[in-house]
């Protein structure tokens, strides 16, 4: 590892495992302390043939690059976002489209996206939002709740004003 000038244990083993997916050795970690994993390497570019006389080259595998490209480990190739998990949608648009999706109220699409904007996408504890859509749909479904408490008389409160007037306090 050090001649190889590696860091740490796991960029050497991500390489190892990287070698082994394109095919150029075959790695057996071992999970255990004590032992050593097993590697075994092939012989490249022998131009001594086989006792059939056909020359002994190792058959590369599809996944490799072409030998002008950089080797990249596989843990940082770019992948596409996930644009169903995004911790804040791109604009305004956006909303609205997926309020309209779920036949929720477009004023109510706004307000979720003002609120959340003004307030950097945060939580109330500072905490960074993770996925903004299942945010909205609590947004959406306490936004229900409140109006229905405005709307809903307390239980019995006003079933027992029946009160009659004409007799003395």
């Amino acid at each position: 590892m050090e001649k190889a000038k590696f860091r740490s244990k796991t960029t050497y083993h991500n390489y190892l495992r990287d070698l082994n997916d394109w095919g150029y050795l075959n790695y057996f970690p071992s999970f255990h302390p004590a032992r050593g994993s097993k590697v075994n390497m092939s012989i490249f570019g022998t131009t001594s043939g086989t006792s059939s006389g056909t020359p002994a080259y190792q058959k590369m595998a599809n996944s490799v690059p072409e030998p002008g490209h950089n080797l990249i480990p596989s843990y940082k190739h770019k992948t596409k976002e996930n644009l169903n998990k995004l911790a804040r949608p791109k604009n305004g648009r956006a909303v609205l489209i997926f309020f309209r999706e779920n036949n929720w109220q477009e004023t109510e699409g706004r307000k979720f996206y003002a609120y959340y904007e003004s307030k950097n996408w945060k939580l109330r504890g500072g905490l960074n939002i993770k996925n903004w859509k299942a945010q909205a749909k609590k947004f959406v479904e306490k936004g229900i709740e409140s109006k229905q408490e405005l709307t809903t008389p307390i239980s019995g409160y006003l079933s027992n004003m029946r009160k009659n007037y004409n007799e003395p306090l």
